[in-house]
């Protein structure tokens, strides 16, 4: 039998409960902004493909803001931790946003130009 007082030892604290990292639901918002202007791509008129514009070419480009103030924001916690392929992932997003926005944009130029 051990002899005198029992201590009682805190759970070491695991990285992944406690760790921060980028804001990936901004990500993901982005993209699923894109993702719901495409299909007013194929639309007739002006306002379907001003929303379109909104949805896949500012939007994006909002979130893309909004994402990197708040990554970096918490890029100044110690227990951040980076994801590797986000800035790839922002890349891709801002030229996805850029082709949707063409893809809008030409119709309502057309259109204004008659």
């Amino acid at each position: 039998m051990a002899r005198g007082a029992a201590t009682t030892s805190k759970p070491a604290a695991t990285p992944d409960r406690t760790a921060v990292g980028p804001p990936l639901l901004f990500l993901a918002l982005g993209f699923a902004s894109v993702l719901v202007s495409l299909p007013l791509i194929a639309a007739d008129g002006i306002g379907s493909h001003v929303m379109g514009y909104v949805a896949g070419g500012l939007l994006p480009i909002l979130v893309v803001g909004l994402f990197r103030r708040v990554d970096l924001e918490r890029r100044r916690s110690p227990r951040y931790q980076a994801k590797a392929l986000v800035q790839p992932a922002l890349v891709v997003l801002m030229v996805l946003s850029l082709v949707a926005a063409g893809l809008h944009i030409w119709p309502i130029a057309t259109e204004l130009a008659r």
